[in-house]
């Protein structure tokens, strides 16, 4: 008797440690969801950039934020929906990585066999390897033919970078090519005797009722598909729509966040591939862990977490977007925008970072700014120089100081300290000036969503 009692207290002791871990869990999600929350509400009310599109942020299965911001259509005020259309830009890589893995393990081919073995014409086919093309070192130049309005057939679009020259010899460096990605589309259409929107559509989308989710082959535009802008500021400028299929394969999918929370949870539990095949998706095959590229996804770290994402931009047609795993924590982030510019895009994605993770952040409206001599500024102004050679120049203006990044973006920074400043319409993005033992400035860091930026003075 004393046993089974003993027995039905350490049961009981059991299931009360769970229970109150469940409890904290689901208490840590809701606070969770709460900031996130209100830091959005914040950020579009007290931000000059708003945030225009949609975002979904999960734990595991279970869903933290689901909300659209912002109009998909600002001329009839129709607004972002958790479930509207968006063109996903460059995270379209990753579908087109996953195909050819399922095409491997299918035994159709072998990522280490010569482009030449499947696809006729290219200069340089012997060379290039089907591995070279999913982790951008295979040489080749940035683009294909440049997206319009025409439609392009993906053999016109072939013919095109099978003349094209090579950067550097295949495997000896990175250099990021959607033309790579365009011809991983046509092997993947020679092997499988499918269209490319055919074989995702039937092999990706269906198994996963990513029911919204398209393959764009033309300039139309599709149900509950949000309009794409440039919006700065208070201007909303509609964007022509392109026709996307000159670019198939690096960039032509318009999905939603749900389906791209269907699509990440399937990548987690190997729905689409074998586990080995899903490492390969998500391992550095050029750099390292810190900074690497895996085959359709980007690996890096943020706060000491590995971070697995990839980021898209059809920036002449108005669309960026950006997916990110935490997967030692089981977060997934997915944003999604109908504006070309991505300040907004990749402030809040930082911040909401900082948020799940535990790290520091400004809310909105909150940074508390100091006064500084205008004679004082004087001392910041000057060229900077990252080690890649790529500048900005800090300049003074009407006793204020400002940066102006290469592409010409000009941003004035708000002084906390003597020595740290913050982006007036992106508070979170951080300046951090160097001295050396004279007190003369020697270069500054930057610093956005826990990415650090290091820049020389050189002037």
């Amino acid at each position: 008797m004393r046993l089974r009692k003993l027995f039905h207290l350490v049961v009981l002791s059991i299931l009360m440690v769970l229970i109150s871990y469940l409890m904290m869990a689901c208490m840590d999600s809701y606070d969770k969801t709460v900031e996130l929350k209100e830091f959005m509400i914040a950020y579009n009310e007290k931000c000059s950039y708003k945030y225009s599109g949609s975002i979904l942020v999960a734990k595991g299965d279970r869903i933290l934020l689901e909300e659209g911001y912002g109009m998909a259509d600002y001329k009839n005020a129709i607004p972002n929906q958790p479930n509207t259309l968006f063109a996903i830009g460059s995270i379209t890589k990753s579908f087109t990585a996953l195909a050819i893995m399922q095409l491997q393990e299918k035994g159709l081919i072998d990522v280490n066999d010569p482009i030449s073995k499947y696809l006729d014409g290219n200069r340089y086919g012997d060379e290039i390897t089907i591995h070279h093309l999913l982790t951008h070192t295979s040489g080749l130049p940035w683009d294909g033919k440049v997206q319009g309005e025409t439609y392009v057939p993906l053999e016109d679009n072939i013919n095109y970078i099978n003349k094209l020259f090579l950067m550097f010899q295949p495997g000896t460096s990175y250099g990021y090519s959607n033309a790579g990605y365009q011809l991983l589309a046509a092997i993947i259409e020679k092997v499988s005797g499918k269209s490319y929107n055919d074989y995702i559509e039937n092999n990706l989308f269906k198994p996963l009722s990513m029911a919204d989710s398209i393959c764009g082959n033309d300039a139309s535009y599709h149900a509950n598909q949000s309009i794409g802008y440039h919006i700065d500021l208070n201007k909303n400028e509609q964007l022509q729509i392109y026709n996307f299929s000159a670019i198939l394969g690096s960039g032509n999918i318009y999905s939603t966040v749900q389906d791209l929370f269907k699509y990440s949870r399937a990548l987690d539990s190997n729905q689409l591939l074998g586990e080995v095949s899903t490492n390969e998706l998500f391992k550095p095959h050029w750099g390292d862990l810190s900074n690497g590229y895996g085959y359709g996804w980007r690996i890096s770290e943020l706060y000491g977490h590995q971070m697995i994402s990839h980021g898209g931009s059809i920036g002449g047609g108005g669309y960026t977007s950006l997916m990110i795993k935490f997967p030692e924590n089981d977060y997934t982030l997915i944003f999604l925008t109908n504006n070309a510019d991505n300040n907004a895009l990749y402030e809040v994605s930082g911040v909401m970072s900082a948020i799940l993770l535990g790290e520091n952040y400004i809310f909105p409206g909150e940074l508390e700014v100091i006064n500084i001599n205008p004679d004082t500024l004087r001392k910041y102004t000057g060229t900077y120089v990252d080690e890649e050679g790529s500048g900005i120049v800090l300049y003074q203006q009407n006793d204020k100081l400002y940066v102006q990044h290469r592409d010409g973006a000009t941003y004035e920074l708000l002084p906390v300290s003597d020595i740290q400043f913050h982006y007036k319409e992106h508070e979170n993005t951080i300046f951090r000036f160097t001295i050396d033992i004279n007190e003369n400035i020697t270069g500054v860091e930057g610093s956005s969503g826990g990415v650090v930026y290091q820049w020389k003075r050189v002037n």
